[in-house]
């Protein structure tokens, strides 16, 4: 931590003042007749007002962000010269006389009763912790003065948009959403009041406010007397309640309250609430009260591990930052008292800064949660460096790790920009608000290359159609620099690789049109990552076409059970469901101690082999043309019975046999099912069937229409079942035209192989994706199949492959005069010719008289032939066999040109 000590705004780290005096004290008064600093103090001297309003004049974006904000505010401020009660009425509040209540009560984690009765109505506690599946209906519809607390919703997973009344018991976060939607009006009309000095603005704000502020005063923390949240509430520590919230982590109205709070400071010093005069205090000393008890809350509940603890910090900083100094304060608990608990002084139930930061991988650069969690968490810790810089302290110039952690978030990226989805999340676009935070600090500190480098990650996101910074709001204004460069380019990255997430993306193009992409990962229990077994998903078109599925209602919700274990993935339902995965052989192959791969064999070709307990899964991805190619998915199994599971995007499902005949398809049932979650699975049909077969999904409602094609190799002892599954997503923008977004069902196949062991009868699947008209394979071949070994032959349009896999050391021969030991090959012909020879992990591939062959262990390596000249690829030295040429020993190499005598 660097702390510039002539910014510092009388910030002197009172490091001998360590313990936290909680409880009695913080209904005393907070005053010591000191006076107070100026405000606003959490943008400091970093953001004179006239140089906010040149940026507005200067830049289009920022006067975009600004006519927006006042569309937004305007109205509202405009009623409120008239009619002041219409906002102040809807903040949920106990606006029932004699039950303005000052102590509410918690069992099971939701609200049980209050008691106690305030002179003024009090702030309402949620209903619950629980999400639900409604949204609140527009303030305009919402009951002003509203004593019961029912809440009207909208359903966000029906389709439906008809109001429903939600019990208070029942309305999951409407209430804490309602109140901090009313409260970030407050925050955006302060901002405006800041930039033009418009009292109009000032009194809508402060009305809010002070309603909340004083409402807040006298409602004491809830008691949880069965200690269902895992702590007895009050001011006590332990457990997750936060002041205001079931979890100290949705603690959040105090953040907007804050800033507002910052920035009519002056305003409400010279406008004081009638009722302060029954208090004996002044705004300064009201806000000191509310804001120390979300602090001292804060401080002492959640834990001190994982996005919790970093996510606790992000809303009680503000309320730190706004706070006077210690003198302030007849407690001696001031601004720069409780700074170091975030920059500095880890507790038992709070970590602080250093050792948030021990959290990132130093290899990778990635935090230990999904991607949804990990992306945020450097998203928050950017987000609340800002504040503390414009004060002095700065948390980023020491810790190098945090660049690394916000460029790891691009390797997470599909080709639309939206992050991946695996365990617990829903995907969607990277938040680029860590790459302006970045692109801020750098400016600010005069680091033009690494302006310049965040610079071009924003301009992809224009580029992309992914950001928009006229959508950044007030704080955009404010913090938002000028773009030193328009350069667009990335790091393109073949291969990412996170031990930890056991988890992969191998990737071949990254334009969202014709780039091919797949992932691999394995089963975690924890950090927000889920049970899901050996799963795969692979994208087209830049969609991830074979989803794993997120459209769980909440955390809470029964279907969480489907879309966070292996039956909401695309793998095998029985056996290994979580735990270490070993990789038998991937290339582009990613170092121990890096994220991505670092060299790169095979322009065309990339393949993974990963195995857990008893499964096995190779997955290939094979470009075929600058804008086709195709996957290949050889899933082994040790078990007797074995259901392959593939869930994909579509409107319409079709299964035949491989010369387009409709399977005779009966409505049926899947019986013994090995997971409860198959009864979320709904209009089955089955038909026995041990033949090669084709699937066929079709987005029919994308323009233009995208097809998926699935073509299976046939094994005894199969039943194939086609079912509805579970909606895909929640979100808008993760399928093309939102394709198979609740309520619509997703179409899923599912192969039942019983009393044939598919360690040595696996399941083999080509997938290609492509737009109405534009297919290019044409024909699939089965050409061995044996207990350890599968060979198959893809024809397409421009070429044809011969495909090899193997599970043992053995040497397997064929047509063509071939041979083949190894995990992996691949033979490419063009009009006949050989264009590559490819060997995953092998020791030899002949065909047609070439032949790659290792001198040493087993290699990766490619012999190309291209415009009459050979070259190749090795990561060991290599003796290579041409026709007529005979044979020649090679050194390790890339992109190695061949000299023929």
């Amino acid at each position: 931590m660097i702390i510039n000590i002539d910014r510092l705004i009388r910030v002197v780290f009172a490091l001998s003042c360590l313990s936290l005096g909680i409880g009695d004290s913080m209904a005393q008064s907070v005053s010591s007749g000191q006076e107070t600093a100026s405000h606003p103090v959490l943008f400091g001297a970093q953001y004179d007002r006239s140089a906010l309003e040149q940026k507005i004049r200067n830049n289009g974006w920022a006067e975009e962000s600004w006519e927006a904000l006042l569309a937004e505010v305007d109205p509202y401020v405009s009623r409120h010269q008239t009619d002041p009660d219409w906002i102040v009425s809807r903040l949920a509040m106990y606006w029932k006389e004699g039950e303005h209540y000052t102590q509410c009560y918690i069992k099971d984690q939701d609200w049980d009763y209050g008691e106690g009765n305030a002179p003024v109505p009090t702030v309402r506690l949620p209903g619950m912790r629980r999400w639900n599946d409604f949204r609140n209906v527009p303030l305009e519809e919402r009951t002003p003065y509203n004593e019961t607390g029912d809440m009207w919703g909208i359903s966000r997973s029906s389709g439906d948009s008809t109001p429903i009344l939600v019990p208070y018991k029942e309305s999951g976060h409407m209430i804490r959403n309602n109140n901090k939607e009313i409260l970030e009006l407050a925050e955006k009309a302060s901002f405006v009041y800041y930039m033009t000095q418009d009292e109009n603005y000032a009194k809508f704000s402060a009305d809010i406010l002070w309603t909340w502020l004083i409402g807040t005063y006298y409602m004491q923390p809830p008691l949880d007397p069965e200690r269902s949240s895992k702590g007895p509430g009050g001011y006590e520590p332990g457990g997750i309640l936060g002041y205001y919230d079931y979890e100290v982590i949705h603690d959040d109205r105090q953040y907007p309250a804050a800033t507002a709070y910052d920035f009519l400071h002056d305003y409400m010093m010279d406008n004081p609430a009638d009722h302060l005069a029954q208090l004996d205090m002044n705004v300064t000393d009201l806000a000191g009260q509310v804001f120390k008890r979300f602090i001292e809350i804060g401080l002492v509940r959640g834990g001190s591990k994982g996005n919790w603890n970093v996510n606790r910090y992000r809303h009680i900083l503000s309320s730190m930052l706004v706070l006077e100094t210690n003198d302030y304060y007849e407690d001696g608990k001031g601004r720069e008292y409780y700074i170091p608990y975030y920059t500095e002084i880890s507790r038992e139930y709070h970590d602080a800064l250093p050792e948030i930061i021990k959290n990132y991988d130093k290899h990778t650069g990635l935090w230990p949660e999904s991607p949804g969690y990990a992306s945020a968490m450097i998203g928050v810790v950017l987000e609340m460096a800002m504040p503390l810089y414009a004060n002095g302290v700065n948390t980023i110039g020491d810790n190098p790790l945090l660049q690394k952690a916000a460029m790891a978030n691009l390797g997470w990226l599909d080709p639309r920009g939206n992050l991946v989805v695996f365990g617990d999340m829903r995907g969607g676009p990277l938040d680029y608000a860590v790459f302006e935070r970045l692109l801020t600090y750098y400016t600010w500190e005069g680091d033009t290359i690494n302006a310049q480098k965040i610079a071009a990650v924003l301009n992809k996101g224009f580029q992309a159609g992914q950001y928009q910074r006229s959508n950044g709001g007030w704080r955009g204004i404010v913090l938002n620099e000028p773009l030193s460069t328009k350069d667009s380019t990335l790091p393109y990255h073949r291969a990412a690789y996170s031990p930890f997430h056991r988890h992969m993306i191998m990737k071949n193009g990254n334009d969202d049109q014709d780039g091919m992409m797949f992932t691999l990962y394995g089963g975690r229990e924890g950090s927000h990552l889920s049970s899901n077994g050996l799963a795969w998903q692979f994208y087209g078109n830049g969609w991830a076409l074979a989803p794993d599925g997120a459209a769980y209602e909440s955390y809470w919700s029964a279907d969480m059970n489907y879309y966070t274990g292996v039956v909401g993935s695309n793998t095998i339902v029985q056996g290994y469901k979580k735990g270490e995965i070993t990789i038998n052989a991937m290339d582009p192959f990613v170092p121990a101690d890096g994220f991505y791969n670092e060299v790169t064999t095979s322009e065309n070709f990339s393949f993974a082999d990963i195995s857990a307990d008893e499964k096995r899964r190779m997955i290939a991805m094979v470009r075929t043309s600058p804008s086709s190619g195709y996957y290949i998915d050889i899933f082994r199994s040790d078990l007797e019975e074995n259901d392959y599971l593939h869930h994909s995007l579509g409107n319409e499902h079709l299964l035949t046999t491989t010369n387009g005949t409709a399977l005779p398809l009966m409505e049926d049932s899947i019986p013994n099912a090995p997971h409860p979650a198959y009864s979320y699975f709904s209009e089955v049909k089955s038909v026995r069937h041990s033949e090669d077969f084709r699937s066929s999904w079709i987005l029919s409602t994308s323009s233009p229409k995208i097809h998926v094609d699935m073509w299976m190799m046939g094994q005894e002892g199969r039943t194939i079942f086609q079912m509805d599954a579970p909606p895909t997503t929640l979100r808008p923008d993760v399928s093309p035209e939102q394709i198979n977004k609740s309520p619509e069902k997703t179409p899923a196949l599912l192969i039942r192989q019983t009393d044939n062991n598919a360690a040595t009868s696996p399941f083999v699947a080509v997938f290609e994706s492509y737009e109405e008209g534009e297919k290019s394979i044409e024909e699939i071949t089965r050409l061995q199949a044996s207990e350890h070994f599968v060979s198959l032959k893809v024809s397409s349009k421009d070429n044809e492959q011969y495909i090899f896999n193997a599970t043992d050391e053995q040497e397997y021969k064929g047509e063509h005069d071939s041979a083949f030991e190894g995990i992996f090959g691949i033979a490419s012909l063009k009009n006949g010719r050989l264009e590559y020879l490819y060997l995953g992990k092998g020791k030899k591939i002949r065909f047609d008289g070439y032949q790659i062959e290792s001198l040493e262990g087993p290699m990766s390596a490619e012999l190309r032939y291209k415009e009459g000249k050979y070259s190749y690829s090795s990561d060991q030295p290599i003796k290579i066999s041409l026709p007529k040429q005979g044979e020649k020993e090679y050194p390790a190499g890339y992109n190695i040109q061949i000299t023929i005598d």
